[in-house]
C-alpha cells in the first residue's frame, strides 16, 4: 500500500490513562521525523512542542490518515469527522470489547511505523445515508457505519413504524423502536436486541425491531440496491432517531425517513489481516470452555 507520511491523532475520552499514550506517539514522531498533528480537543493534554491543529479543517487537510485512541464509540466519531474526506482510519483499542480497534495500545509505535512504510491493508465498509422528510422535504441528512435506530422515549407506549423495501411494503412495525444496521453495525446494537450477525464484506441491510409486540416480526435481511423507507404512523409519539448513537434528531408524526447505502464508502487501515470469524471467537469468546467448581464442604 501507499506509505502514510503524516498522521492525525484523535481522542475524545477524558480519561488520564490517554495522556501517557500521547507522549509515547510524540515522541515516536520526534525520533521517526514523521509529522502528528492532534485534534484540537487534545490541545490541553499534550507537550507543548506537539502540533495542534486550529480546527478539524485545518486537521483533517494536514492528516493523511488519522489514528482514533479509544473504544468503538471514539472510533465511530472518527469515521464522522473523516466521512466527507477520505481519510482511512485506524482505531487503537482502549475500551472494551473493541470490533472496529484493530491496534493494541502495546503496539501503537510499531502500527505507526508499518503504516508509514506501507506494510498495511485497506478495508471499505459500506456507509449508511438517511434522509428525514418532513410534509415532503428532506429536513435532515444522517450519515452512520453501524446504524440508524429509531425509538421512543420518555412515553411507555410502543411505536408504529411502516417500512418499504423500495416500492415493497414490509409491514408495519409496533415495537419500543427499530434498527436498520450495516454488517459492520450487526455486532452492536442490533445483536443485543436479536440480530444476526453479518459479514462486512456482505452488502446488505439489516432490520431488526426493537421488542417488536409480535413475536413473528422478526429480524430481517435486504439487499441494499434498493432505499429501505420508514414512515411515522403514531400519532402525538415521541420518537428520536439516532445516527450511530453520535446524532440525534427527534422525528413527528408522518415524518419520514429513507435509507439507502451511501455512495462513497468508508476506509479502514488494517495491519493484520484476519477471518471475520477469528475476530469472532475473540471478541466473543466462541467455542470457550467455562468450567464451574461448585465445591461444598
Amino acid at each position: 500500500m501507499k506509505p502514510v507520511c503524516s498522521f492525525g491523532i484523535v481522542a475524545f475520552s477524558q480519561s488520564e490513562h490517554i495522556n501517557p499514550v500521547l507522549t509515547r506517539i510524540q515522541a515516536w514522531s520526534k525520533i521517526s521525523g514523521i509529522p502528528v498533528y492532534f485534534h484540537p480537543l487534545l490541545a490541553s493534554r499534550v507537550n507543548p512542542e506537539a502540533v495542534i491543529c486550529k480546527n478539524e479543517k485545518d486537521f483533517l487537510a494536514k492528516s493523511e490518515a488519522v489514528m482514533s485512541l479509544g473504544g468503538d464509540g471514539t472510533f465511530l466519531s472518527s469515521i464522522h469527522l473523516c466521512k466527507f474526506s477520505g481519510k482511512p482510519v485506524i482505531g487503537v483499542n482502549m475500551g472494551g470489547l473493541g470490533f472496529l480497534t484493530d491496534v493494541s495500545v502495546d503496539s501503537i509505535e510499531d502500527a505507526l511505523s508499518r503504516i508509514n512504510r506501507g506494510d498495511y491493508c485497506m478495508v471499505n465498509r459500506m456507509m449508511l445515508k438517511a434522509e428525514i422528510s418532513r410534509n415532503n422535504s428532506v429536513i435532515k441528512t444522517l450519515y452512520a457505519l453501524n446504524d440508524i435506530f429509531i425509538n421512543r422515549f420518555d412515553q411507555p407506549k410502543l411505536t408504529s413504524i411502516a417500512a418499504w423495501h423500495g416500492e415493497n411494503f414490509i409491514t408495519e412495525f409496533h415495537a419500543d423502536g427499530i434498527i436498520l444496521a450495516t454488517p459492520s453495525g450487526s455486532t452492536a446494537y442490533s445483536l443485543a436486541a436479536g440480530g444476526p450477525i453479518i459479514e462486512p464484506n456482505v452488502w446488505a441491510f439489516l432490520i431488526t425491531p426493537i421488542c417488536p409486540h409480535s413475536l413473528t416480526e422478526r429480524p430481517i435481511i435486504l439487499t441494499c440496491d434498493k432505499p429501505v423507507r420508514f414512515a411515522m404512523r403514531q400519532k402525538n409519539a415521541k420518537v428520536m432517531l439516532s445516527a450511530d448513537g453520535l446524532e440525534n434528531m427527534e422525528l413527528q408524526s408522518d415524518d419520514e425517513v429513507v435509507i439507502t447505502s451511501r455512495d462513497e464508502q468508508t476506509s479502514l487501515i488494517q495491519l493484520s489481516p484476519r477471518s471475520y470469524f477469528e475476530l469472532l471467537r475473540a471478541k466473543l469468546e466462541w467455542g470457550k470452555n467455562y468450567k464451574w467448581s461448585n465445591k461444598q464442604e
